[in-house]
């Protein structure tokens, strides 16, 4: 079906391993000929108090010792060496001992956790000056991950940022939601902001080349971007070049994927007994003879033993390879940092592969003292491929194990058993094919001015394009080919969107008699976006010679053609001040006008104010309390805006009508169904969040603690219209959603020594999604407002939800069974949970149903790292709880589930009469058992072993030799091991979806 590659990759043809065993055995020991001498030394802190257990280690060795109770040690080491002093929470300290035999070494409290620089909206802080909610995610956390999704690496990094699987197949990419779901029919994905400039995707950018990436997560962060904030940002910052001797920098892994899965099938023997039990049920009780149940090809296998095992010939072990190489260099004019990454992954699915290539180059030239410009440009170009079915794995689960996969001449089988209903699963796997190409350019220039003393402006300006096709083919072989006389069909689409964005930004900082700091910030920003798509789909394609190519001789070709452009205006400002390190204060607010909205309701303002006190740094806490090293106190309040994900949303729609006129067919157009609404507003969030930031024992443990309350108000929601006005429904701005949560952020150095080191992390975070309030509509006179049951909204419940029966057992013989009206039940059936029995059995829709959330209780993540001498260790330990998935393979007919003896599916404990406690219904020719569907809703909460990775450093000597800065050698497994209930290939995905597969990788870091 698609084209053969023999491109014989390096690191797949063993000499990637061959390196490595020779990297070492170049391991080398370092011995020290010169003779030693003995060197004594205290140790104290900036008050001149002694410190016990300071690490002191001579630079270069292994050789150390720690300061004793009164900071006193002793170390002997060659004339002439450096002796490196190391404590948690102080700063490291070199000394030279060159004609040296006693030393006082000082050491000061570390500010460097405090003093990193966290990128905010349109600038930077310091870390101890952040006021708002922002989370800092490590990229040497994120690139320990063994994955090219980005997304995916940011999975339990940071409280309140829930990450799940979209799609698990090669090239895809992970669904992110920050502070739970906040709108109904708009989008609820956080914006990505690359250096300045909106993107479509966090996977536009290359994992290896991010300097810092930043959550915003509360509204008073958000407020500066406005309209699009209310779902969150994340600010990512690509590296730059760097002034000095250039630096070659290699990251690469290769390894392989499997899946794994938390359930069992039917096997030939008990498939065959099952199809014999439901066969039983429609004969009164009694068993029909096999000749009467089995087709002659089920029959065969049955008598002979020789089963089909699906899942052995739909899957296969996949390969994944990732390599990044960058190269760094700078003068004090130009500085220039380049890079290029390669993706190559075959995935578990036969016939699904990815392949991607990014190219990133910045530049930054001083032209003068006051004048900076820049460039950022980055190119991507990916190709895909996989089978057009998007139940592959479905299929090979719940086929029929009875029968042959093969013909006589070694062609599939159309019908392995004969039976209409189960198609050899195989046969699209090799006679389908869906190949997307995605080429990806971001560009933008940059202007940075210093005008005056603390005052800058800077220009910014950005053309980003994506450009996507997708070809679609069915050979005539498929099983749609099949179906439709033999003849093959498919599509092809082409996609494109041009954005533009230009931003002026001003910056303002300056003192007032020392402790008064001020910073102002003023922001004018246009952006532009053209969509275009087209799309041809094909039937009854007579030859496959040409593939999609061959659409040209179909019977029947529908072109469709669409597009849209939207822009948006926008003003910002941001006053802040703080006192000495103490009190701080920020108000800002932006002015979004968008053409997606009304014509009288163009423009939306979104405001916001936050507080802050340093306590740690009054008087009183160093005095009396050391032990807490820092205490900040945070309070914000404020709005931040969405829209609707398509533009025109407000307009009246128009459908195209073919009419016959004199024999000639011409089109026109008639009014929709969606009436206009040329009031309709952006959605608006509102949040209250209060923090406290601490750090304890010379910040050895550090933490948040985060609360926030969120209101999304003027929701974005289909009307439903009385059909006399001609029109059916009109998107309106209508009810209010309420998220509260809770985030819990903590940090520990447990043991800092220079031959080991333990640090424990762990994240929690509750949300908490209610719906307070849809039409405000009261019909029945209640007092209270009514639920829109149609979908499936309910006040005071979150906005997803199940709502159905809920099965409570299985009747017995003997057991005094009611009469439901259309129903007949007997033993063996399901029985269902009734609210009031005195109304009768029939099931009431409105007692008996049961409202059940799909939003966890909480989720959050454990982990661990430490290094010992050169080897370092990591682990992340991921959880999800109280989440409820509907599992349509339990019941669904097609899915498998239903117990008719013709599709294979989950193993289960059904009910016989020589099985009374059996907890699943008894199966049944020809219809599925009554109320299966109750038993769909399975506890999806799991305990996933998400990461771990082993690495080993070379040593200096071993480098020197080599010509190197940094080695490092290391193995990593991804999603290896996950606890669930839920019977499916992942808990967050249906038996018909990719799954997330587990991964074994090992890998390379080398620098020059």
């Amino acid at each position: 079906m698609k084209k053969n590659k023999h491109d014989k990759m390096f690191f797949l043809e063993g000499n990637y391993l061959k390196l490595i065993l020779l990297l070492f055995m170049c391991i080398l020991s370092t011995t020290t000929n010169a003779q030693e001498s003995s060197i004594s030394g205290k140790v104290v802190d900036n008050a001149g108090l002694p410190l016990p257990g300071v690490n002191v280690h001579v630079k270069g060795t292994t050789k150390g010792t720690q300061t004793d109770f009164d900071g006193n040690f002793t170390i002997t080491t060659a004339p002439k060496s450096t002796l490196v002093f190391s404590f948690i929470g102080m700063d490291e300290v070199s000394v030279e001992t060159e004609n040296k035999k006693n030393l006082k070494v000082v050491m000061k409290a570390s500010s460097q956790a405090l003093d990193e620089i966290i990128v905010v909206g349109y600038g930077t802080k310091k870390k101890s000056d952040v006021i708002s909610s922002v989370a800092s995610v490590k990229p040497g956390d994120m690139t320990k991950v063994a994955t090219s999704d980005v997304g995916e690496m940011l999975r339990g990094k940071a409280a309140g940022v829930q990450v799940s699987l979209a799609d698990g197949g090669p090239g895809s990419s992970s669904s992110i939601q920050i502070r739970g779901k906040k709108s109904i029919n708009g989008s609820n994905e956080p914006i990505v902001i690359a250096d300045g400039i909106v993107i479509g995707n966090i996977n536009d950018i290359n994992a290896n080349d991010i300097a810092s990436l930043e959550i915003l997560k509360d509204a008073a962060a958000q407020s500066i971007y406005g309209a699009r904030a209310s779902n969150g940002v994340i600010l990512i910052t690509t590296k730059r070049g760097k002034t000095g001797k250039a630096k070659i920098a290699y990251n690469g892994f290769s390894g392989l994927q499997t899946i794994n899965r938390n359930f069992d099938i039917y096997s030939g023997e008990e498939f065959a007994q099952l199809k014999r039990e439901a066969y039983r049920t429609s004969n009164n009780g009694v068993y029909r003879p096999d000749d009467q149940v089995f087709s002659p090809l089920e029959l065969e296998s049955v008598q002979s033993g020789k089963y089909i095992d699906w899942e052995k010939y739909a899957l296969r072990t996949g390969v994944t390879n990732n390599h990044s190489l960058s190269v760094s260099s700078g003068t004090d004019k130009t500085s220039i940092f380049t890079s290029l990454n390669y993706i190559n992954t075959s995935g578990v699915v036969p016939n699904t592969d990815f392949e991607k290539v990014a190219m990133r180059i910045n530049v930054d030239q001083r032209i003068t003292d006051w004048l900076k410009v820049g460039m950022n440009l980055s190119l991507q170009f990916s190709e895909s491929n996989r089978p057009n079915v998007g139940n592959i794995l479905n299929n090979a689960i719940n086929t029929s194990p009875l029968g042959k996969i093969y013909n006589d001449d070694g062609s599939f089988r159309h019908l392995p058993g004969g039976i209409q209903e189960t198609p050899n699963p195989l046969i699209d796997i090799y006679e389908t094919n869906t190949n997307e190409l995605n080429r990806n350019d971001i560009m933008n220039v940059f202007l940075d001015i210093n005008i005056l003393k603390g005052f800058t402006y800077k220009l910014n300006a950005s053309r980003r394009s994506w450009n996507y096709k997708a070809m679609n083919f069915n050979s005539s072989r498929s099983l749609s080919g099949i179906a439709n006389s033999g003849q093959g069909s498919g599509s092809i689409l082409f996609k494109d969107n041009v954005e533009y964005q230009f931003s002026n930004i001003l910056n303002y900082n300056f003192k007032l008699a020392e402790k008064n700091h001020f910073s102002a910030t003023g922001v004018y920003e246009i952006t532009s976006s053209e969509y275009n798509e087209f799309k041809n789909t094909a039937n009854r394609i007579p030859s496959d010679i040409l593939g999609i190519y061959g659409l040209e001789s179909a019977f029947l070709n529908t072109p469709e053609i669409g597009g849209n452009e939207r822009s948006l205006i926008s003003f910002a400002g941001k006053l802040e001040y703080d006192f000495d390190s103490r009190y701080y204060f920020t108000v800002s607010g932006r002015a979004d006008g968008s053409s997606v909205f009304g014509k009288n309701n163009k423009w939306g303002f979104f405001p916001a104010v936050n507080a802050a006190w340093n306590v740690s740094n009054e008087n009183f806490m160093k005095e009396h309390v050391p032990v807490l090293s820092n205490l900040k106190l945070r309070a914000s309040y404020g709005k931040v805006g969405n829209q609707p994900k398509d533009p025109y949303q407000s307009m009246a729609v128009a459908d195209q009508r073919d009419y016959i006129i004199n024999g000639i067919k011409v089109s026109g157009y008639v009014p929709g169904s969606q009436l206009s609404n040329p009031d309709l507003r952006w959605e608006t969030s509102t949040q209250l969040n209060l923090a406290a930031d601490f750090g304890l024992f010379k910040n050895r443990l550090t933490g948040t603690v985060e609360v926030y309350n969120t209101d999304t108000s003027d929701l974005l929601i289909y009307e439903t219209l009385n059909a006399n006005t001609g029109y059916t429904t009109k998107l309106s701005n209508l009810g209010k959603v309420n998220n509260k949560g809770l985030e819990i952020t903590l940090n520990g150095d447990l043991i800092k020594k220079q031959d080991f080191r333990l640090s424990l992390g762990a994240t929690f975070t509750k949300n908490k999604n209610s719906i307070v309030s849809i039409y405000g509509k009261d019909a029945n006179g209640d007092g209270k407002e009514d639920d829109s049951v149609g979908n499936l909204w309910f006040i005071g419940k979150p906005i997803d939800v199940y709502y159905r029966y809920k099965a409570v057992g299985i009747y017995q013989q003997g057991e005094n069974i009611p009469i439901v009206t259309g129903t007949t039940l007997y033993p063996g059936d399901i029985k269902l949970y009734d609210a009031d029995p005195s109304n009768g059995a029939n099931p009431n829709p409105d007692q008996d149903r049961v409202i059940t959330s799909k939003m966890p209780d909480w989720f959050g993540t454990f982990s661990v790292s430490l290094e010992y001498k050169r080897f370092d260790f990591s682990a992340d330990i991921y959880t999800v709880q109280g989440v409820t998935r509907d599992n349509l393979f339990l019941y669904d007919y097609v899915k498998g589930g239903s117990l008719r003896g013709v599709k294979n599916g989950v193993k289960q404990d059904y009910w016989t009469p020589e099985n009374p406690g059996g907890n699943w219904p008894r199966p049944r020719d020809g219809n599925d058992p009554p109320y299966i569907n109750t038993l769909g809703l399975q506890d999806a909460s799991y305990v996933r072993l998400q990461n771990v990775s082993l690495g080993f450093k070379f040593p200096e000597s071993t480098l020197k030799t080599l010509g190197l800065s940094n080695m490092r050698l290391y193995v990593t497994g991804s999603n290896l091991i996950t606890i669930t209930d839920y019977q499916s290939y992942s808990p967050e995905k249906d038996i018909n979806d990719y799954p997330e597969p587990v991964t074994c990788v090992i890998g390379l870091q080398v620098g020059f």
